[in-house]
């Protein structure tokens, strides 16, 4: 059975996130692993059974907060297998080494916490996940309502490294809702109408279980409202982007662009290496 990793700060961005975690892992058959990562705050000047004290508490209070969570989760979703681990370190140095075993098939994390603490710690290290994750990260915004996967949108500018990020989507998740794939073109051009038919056929042919359709709007600009302007007119559950080194994405999206959506979504945005 795969598992979901779901770092947390203890937060209220960070339980959103588990919470939607374990419905996806309810619906997609798998496990998840809570992660927290603490760090234990004194000075170095300071006496040294004071600076053991100040570790053992926050080992203590770290291995409390995850128990009291783990049960939780558990009341809400019984179905699902849910771990909880408390490590001491640097959380974006930990998540990466973890990953790196390949023992989990998705990362969720929330988004920016409400205090300037929880924005420097969860918040940042979101971003960094992205950039440095071998494997999907989900990021789930705090105004997430009740899970549901029913419509997927895809930004895509027809190239196959595309598919690849699909057919990991396919494995990571293992679902079958409605694929949307969208496409901006600046206005005043002309709209790619055979391009938009020759790349759904290749989709389709790709994933026949799919439920695909393809759309191509114009845009002054490409920026954040453009992508909420679609994800509120096409009724979207989740944005999906893939992330080669120099993929569409990263061409028309600026980098402080792509930060910003990783940090303030809409809604759930799945990032996908290739």
């Amino acid at each position: 059975m795969k598992t979901i990793l779901v770092p947390t700060d203890f937060s209220e961005n960070a339980f959103v996130a588990a919470v939607y975690a374990c419905a996806l892992a309810g619906a997609s058959n798998q496990k998840v692993q809570l992660l927290h990562v603490y760090i234990a705050l004194y000075a170095g000047f300071g006496e040294e059974g004071n600076s053991v004290k100040q570790i053992k508490l926050a080992e203590t209070e770290s291995a409390a907060a995850m128990k009291h969570l783990v049960e939780t989760l558990n009341n809400q979703f019984p179905g699902v297998a849910i771990e909880g681990e408390c490590v001491k370190g640097f959380m974006i140095d930990v998540v990466t080494h973890k990953l790196k075993r390949n023992e989990n098939s998705l990362v969720v994390m929330g988004t920016k916490g409400v205090t300037n603490i929880t924005e420097s710690i969860l918040g940042s290290t979101t971003y960094e996940v992205i950039k440095k994750s071998p494997i999907p990260v989900l990021v789930v915004p705090i105004d997430t309502p009740d899970f549901s996967f029913q419509r997927v949108g895809f930004f895509t500018a027809y190239d196959d490294h595309e598919l690849d990020a699909l057919m990991t989507l396919q494995q990571s998740i293992n679902l079958r809702p409605h694929l949307s794939m969208l496409h901006f073109y600046k206005e005043g051009e002309n709209a790619p109408e055979k391009e938009l038919a020759r790349w759904q056929r290749k989709v389709e042919a790709a994933f026949p279980d799919w439920a695909v359709s393809c759309r191509a709007m114009p845009v002054e600009k490409v920026d954040i409202n453009a992508v909420t302007q679609e994800i509120k007119a096409d009724g979207l559950d989740l944005l999906v982007f893939a992330r080669p080194h120099k993929s569409f994405f990263e061409k028309i999206f600026r980098p402080s662009l792509t930060k910003a959506i990783a940090n303030y979504p809409t809604v759930p945005s799945l990032f996908i290496r290739t």
